[in-house]
């Protein structure tokens, strides 16, 4: 795999993981239980989430797109640095 495929390939998870746990965060389908622990997936996992608190964000459309954005800029950052050690482990045996 190359450093750019996983680049892509983590921003593409980052921004998926970002969308499904937003949107059932906000959709509030199960019982308490289900949607404390969406809850706190959603704040391990997204982890630009916490700016729902900040005063200095103007609505929540923002927190989202920031969130889905940050999610992956993050995600393809540890896929790329993932990747670049495979490529360079992968480069050293041979």
């Amino acid at each position: 795999m190359s450093i750019k495929s996983g680049v892509m390939t983590g921003a593409i998870a980052g921004s998926a993981v970002a969308i499904v746990l937003l949107s059932l965060h906000h959709a509030r389908l199960f019982s308490l239980y289900g949607n404390s622990m969406i809850e706190r997936l959603t704040f391990r996992l997204c982890p630009l989430y916490i700016l729902v608190f900040a005063n200095g964000m103007g609505s929540m459309t923002v927190i989202v797109i920031v969130t889905i954005l940050g999610n992956a800029i993050l995600y393809g950052v540890a896929f790329g640095i993932v990747a670049a050690l495979g490529t360079v482990f992968q480069r050293s045996r041979t």
